[in-house]
């Protein structure tokens, strides 16, 4: 064969197993990144896995204190009206029976406010709950604790404090010289009107 000919396919096939070996080390490098990659995928899901078996527990634990206020609320009602039949038993006449269930209103009504606030501040308390956790867990998906990012917010202030009072500082510095050149300006005005005069 013509040796040109041979020197020319040889460097043709170097530089095609030159190219496939460039391309293969690539492709190895882009799948072990995408490896990586996945495998931190792992993290979060363990995270948000956490967050709903926390949301989970807060909600069966609230659900519970719930249940058993409700009972309390129905206990209180059914002694409420056992009241009211014992004094309706005991009255003598219609006015006791009046006075006497009139008497029974503010009881009555003052129970339930009772318990309804017991209900209320339950389910404040859950949602309480809830935030901090939602809280602390999308800080742990952003990388951090929730006292870096307080620090991080008082170390913003003082920053934006400090600027403040420099910005301050320089424009009064600015506002006093620019009141120095407009008095000269109408100084020199009122110098200039008078010459004319």
């Amino acid at each position: 064969m013509n040796p040109n000919f041979e020197n020319t396919m040889s460097r043709i096939a170097d530089q095609a197993r030159g190219r496939y070996a460039r391309l293969v080390k690539g492709a190895r490098q882009r799948t072990e990144f995408a490896a990586d990659r996945v495998a931190l995928g792992k993290k979060p899901v363990k995270t948000i896995t956490g967050l709903g078996l926390k949301l989970t527990a807060i909600s069966h634990k609230t659900a519970d204190q719930v249940l058993r206020q409700q009972t309390r609320l129905v206990e209180h009602q059914i002694d409420a009206v056992a009241d009211r039949l014992k004094a309706a038993a005991d009255a003598r006449n219609l006015r006791d029976l009046v006075r006497t269930q009139l008497r029974l209103i503010p009881q009555n009504v003052s129970r339930i406010a009772v318990d309804a606030r017991d209900t209320l501040s339950i389910v404040a308390h859950a949602g309480i709950e809830v935030r901090d956790v939602v809280k602390g867990t999308i800080s742990e998906l952003r990388g951090r604790s929730h006292s870096t990012k307080k620090a991080s917010r008082k170390k913003t202030h003082s920053r934006k404090t400090a600027t403040a009072k420099t910005v301050t500082a320089k424009g009064k510095r600015k506002a006093k010289a620019q009141g120095k050149t407009a008095a000269r300006s109408r100084a020199t005005a009122a110098t200039g009107n008078t010459q004319a005069a």
